[in-house]
């Protein structure tokens, strides 16, 4: 007979198993990033970025080092 304690650990492995990203996924879409992030900012490097997942949501950060902000017009 399954307890409660099998559950919660049976859930814990399912979301943790959910929040894997592959390497190469995650360089994938790291490119995009850097890609939308050039249109701004000249980069240093490709941004970084952190996934964990907590009761079935994910927090993903990203942060990356620039060494200018590229000026652009606002269109009205």
């Amino acid at each position: 007979m399954k307890t409660a304690y099998d559950y919660t650990r049976i859930n814990n492995v399912i979301q943790a198993d959910k929040s894997v990203m592959s390497d190469a996924c995650k360089a994938l879409v790291l490119q995009d990033f850097a890609e939308k992030f050039n249109e701004y900012f000249d980069l240093i490097g490709l941004p970084r970025m952190e996934i964990s997942c907590k009761n079935g949501t994910y927090t993903v950060q990203l942060s990356f080092q620039a060494e200018r902000i590229k000026k652009f017009n606002v269109l009205k």
